[in-house]
């Protein structure tokens, strides 16, 4: 930033300060370094015949030299006495740490000024500040920069140097010239003069802008900005404390539009006023200042991004209709008749149609609709079905209503310049009793009804579920099922983007019925979490996959697995003692072992529940927080809880390739991570585009289709250990 600010108001030096190099020509010429010391008082004498008005020797005389170039040298000094300044340079003695002061030996001291040349390197490797004097045995010691710009300064204090003076503008006669008599006098009458080793062997460091540069331009430069008036440098503080005020406002303030101009002034502000002042002389630091403006900018993208993301949950992509999610968060505060149509040929109409004239589709759907609706809101959800509640009313009432909304429906809908027929089935479903989304999937199953048996509208029968009987003995079949063998675990691979390899997989309990199939997961796992079976499912699923990871460990395949831990099982007393006894029996390290707490378990959880974490921690056992997103975590929470993992749901992952929120969202959710030390798992990477993201935001691990679906414990075996495998058969 500050060598940005430099090149927008460079300025050429001034020319008062000429430098004298000994540069690789000076040395090829004249014999390699170190020159005998009569030579240096040759080009002494011969710049103070030219009237040179200051003469500094930039080198170390601080031993004796051979007796006759000493001689020749002080005789050079008497003579120019009054107008040569020599060098003193403090050093660490790397024994004692104490300092040492290498001035020039006495026979030079006596004849000329002894000035400070000490150069103040920072951690960046380069020289920002140049000090005014230094305290030398108690007595301080003026800087050369000081004396060349006639400008003092307390012993110890540092000013900053301005790199706007472009040091390719100092004037430089080689030494050779000098010496050979082939250089124009006039060029140093009245200045100051820098007799300094330039060439390739000399002392050089990093200037801001630039490249490596002599020890010795550093010297120019600072007196240079002497030259030009006294720095002031008001330091990082001020700066931050404007950047506060300006980020608090940005915070407070709701209207985006203020927001932005708050900070697009903020910024420009610390971009632009710097280059004001530093062309006054003012230094700031405002890297601090922007780094917490860009901070606070950050987490407000992210706060926008996550509403907009909540926005986008509760309305239909295509129609902008609210969806089942915002009737959901309605909560059981809508009462009246639950009405679901559903357009039975809508799945044909949206494939026959271009996709542009989907909207316009259901916006004439939703028109008619809101003619029996009066008023109410209509919800979309997918597969051309419409929810909306309507009051509670007489039946006579109601079934007139749905035969003049059927009746309206006969007339077909013009779009993209097409007749479209409709067919609608409407659902009713009158049981205030009962939640509202189970009255919403009732009404639905009234409307399926309604169109198998070609009727207008259904109301819905719980006597007519299709297995009623088997959703009623669910538990009871699961506890078979685990003795039977029919629950199996699925492993999803875990890819490491670092090593592109397989390091471990997660668990899946899979239910695979002798007569009914598979069954779904979200049936039986939070029928069993409701009902207080759920402690015998996961020992099953976590001893079968410590037994897998087990035995891919022994065969010399580093692996680890993760089981999902209900929030059930997390206050449980026995948790400790089943995962405890899971590892020791079958020999797998804990930190092999990683169990997945969803975000909102983690949140809620109780003290009971925070210390049983803590103590699975402590047993070494990894743990991750799943479905990271869906929740409302603080950074609070997040420190809180000991959890080596966080794991992002796959609605942010699904979208990552089209939507920028989402890529904003999970691209600050794995550098939030980063910075609290811990890795990051993404899931549901189902696409190439997808990965190469992630990628690209160093996200730690993947799991997807994409990389790998889940499979039984011979498919992973095989591809994990085919050798072993192959053996074995």
């Amino acid at each position: 930033m500050k060598t940005i600010r430099n090149k927008l108001h460079g300025e050429p030096a001034s020319g008062q300060i000429v430098v004298v190099a000994i540069d690789d020509p000076s040395l090829a010429e004249f014999g390699s370094w170190p020159w005998p010391r009569a030579r240096l008082g040759d080009i002494a004498l011969r710049l103070h015949d030219a009237n040179a008005r200051n003469i500094h020797l930039d080198f170390d005389l601080s031993a004796p030299g051979a007796a006759a170039d000493d001689a020749r040298l002080e005789a050079a000094l008497v003579k120019t006495r009054g107008h040569v300044t020599l060098p003193a340079r403090l050093s660490v003695d790397m024994v004692s740490g104490g300092s040492v002061d290498n001035r020039p030996i006495a026979r030079f001291a006596g004849s000329a000024r002894i000035v400070n040349t000490n150069l103040w390197v920072h951690r960046d490797s380069k020289i920002w500040t140049h000090p005014y004097s230094l305290d030398v045995g108690g007595r301080p010691m003026p800087s050369l920069a000081s004396v060349l710009s006639d400008v003092s300064g307390q012993a110890g204090a540092r000013f900053p140097i301005d790199y706007s003076i472009d040091v390719r503008t100092v004037p430089v006669i080689s030494a050779r010239d000098v010496l050979s008599g082939r250089w124009n006098a006039a060029a140093v009458r009245g200045k100051d003069i820098v007799v300094a080793q330039t060439s390739s062997n000399a002392e050089h460091y990093y200037a801001p802008g630039y490249a490596l540069v002599p020890g010795a331009f550093f010297q120019v430069l600072a007196a240079e900005t002497l030259r030009s008036g006294r720095p002031i440098a008001l330091g990082w503080l001020p700066p931050m404390l404007l950047a506060a005020a300006f980020a608090a406002a940005f915070l407070m303030v709701r209207q985006r539009t203020v927001a932005r101009g708050i900070l697009a002034i903020a910024c420009g502000l610390f971009l632009v006023g710097p280059v004001f002042l530093d062309s006054l002389h003012i230094f700031l630091e405002v890297m601090p200042a922007l780094t917490v403006l860009g901070i606070v900018a950050g987490v407000r993208a992210y706060s926008n991004a996550r509403q907009a993301y909540q926005a986008r949950g509760n309305t239909n992509p295509v129609s902008g209709l609210p969806n089942l999610n915002a009737l959901r968060q309605q909560g059981e505060s809508m009462k009246g008749t639950i009405i679901a149509a559903r357009i039975q040929n809508f799945a044909e109409i949206t494939t026959a149609l271009p996709q542009e004239y989907e909207k316009e589709l259901v916006e004439q759907i939703a028109s008619r609709f809101s003619f029996g609706a009066i008023g109410s809101p209509i919800y979309q959800a997918d597969e051309g079905i419409f929810i909306w509640i309507a009051p509670v009313q007489r039946e006579e009432a109601l079934i007139e209503q749905l035969n003049g909304l059927h009746a309206l429906f006969r007339s077909p809908v013009v779009v993209s310049a097409q007749l479209v027929d409709l067919s609608v089935t409407f659902g009713v479903d009158n049981d205030g009793s009962r939640p509202l989304m189970q009255r919403v999937a009732s009404a639905l199953v009234a409307a399926d009804d309604a169109a198998k048996e070609g009727q207008r509208w259904a109301t819905f029968d719980p006597a007519t579920l299709e297995d009623a009987e088997w959703k009623l003995s669910l538990l009871g079949r699961l506890d078979q099922a685990i003795e039977r063998g029919e629950i199996w675990v699925a492993y999803q691979p875990k890819i490491d983007l670092a090593s592109n390899r397989v390091i471990g997989a997660e668990a899946l309990a899979r239910w695979k019925h002798p007569e009914k199939g598979e069954i779904f997961p979200s049936q039986f796992i939070v029928a069993a979490e409701r009902s207080g079976r759920i402690e015998n499912l996961t020992a099953y699923i976590l001893d079968n996959a410590v037994a897998t990871a087990a035995r891919i460990n022994r065969a010399g395949r580093p692996f680890s697995i993760a089981v999902n831990l209900s929030v059930r099982l997390l206050d449980n007393p026995g948790l400790i003692g089943m995962v405890e006894r899971a590892l020791a029996r079958h020999g797998l390290a804990p930190h092999l072992l990683t169990l997945e707490v969803t975000e909102t378990t983690a949140m809620a959880s109780e003290n009971e529940s925070f210390a049983n974490l803590e103590r699975l921690s402590a047993l070494g056992i990894e743990l991750s927080i799943d479905d990271y997103g869906t929740g409302l975590s603080t950074l609070e929470y997040l420190k809180k809880i000991p959890a080596n993992e966080i794991k992002i749901d796959r609605s942010f992952i699904g979208m990552l390739d089209k939507s920028q929120g989402d890529r904003i969202m999970v691209h600050s959710t794995i550098q939030l991570a980063h910075s609290l030390g811990r890795k990051v798992v993404a899931e549901g990477v189902e696409n190439g585009a997808t990965l190469a993201e992630l990628r690209r935001m160093q996200c730690d691990f993947v799991q997807g289709y994409h990389t790998g679906r889940p499979m039984s414990v011979a498919a992973l075996l095989a591809q994990l250990l085919p050798d072993a495998v192959h053996s074995a058969a």
